[in-house]
């Protein structure tokens, strides 16, 4: 399941900085979110979650199978074996198909410094500032 990331509350920010509704300017909001977010964003030993990206002006949707479980950050199993995931070496994890998983209950282990769930908030709470300067850069070169 993908997850789709809209930062809280963009009108806010967009209205601050005078940011036309998926103008340039969102378009380079959204961008510079999505560069900063990368250094949150869990599986960074293979990078593929963050790298199966849709990026649109006033969205950032990851598109991996498994997005949805990292972004809430609990463990999702099979409701008749419990289990997260099956394992081959042929294939590599897999779950059965058409089967919905349930909340464990369990909270997702981490193993990269810095990643975690909800990474569109840890990123806004570290790099927000950041962020804003940017885009105040870009609107003051003229585009909204």
């Amino acid at each position: 399941m993908k997850v789709s990331v809209k930062l809280n509350p963009t009108s806010t920010i967009k209205t601050q900085l005078g940011i036309q509704d998926k103008g340039p300017a969102h378009a380079f909001l959204t961008n510079t979110c999505y560069k900063y977010m990368g250094q949150f964003v869990p599986g960074g030993d293979t990078g593929f979650l963050n790298q199966n990206v849709t990026l649109k002006k006033d969205q950032i949707t990851y598109e991996s199978p498994y997005a949805h479980y990292q972004y809430i950050g609990e463990l999702y199993i099979d409701p008749k074996y419990k289990k997260g995931a099956f394992y081959s070496e042929d294939y590599g994890y897999w779950s059965r198909p058409g089967i919905a998983k349930e909340n464990s209950g369990k909270s997702l282990n981490y193993h990269t410094l810095g990643t975690g769930s909800q990474w569109d908030k840890r990123m806004w709470t570290s790099k927000g500032d950041q962020v804003v300067k940017e885009v105040q850069n870009y609107i003051d070169r003229g585009c909204k």
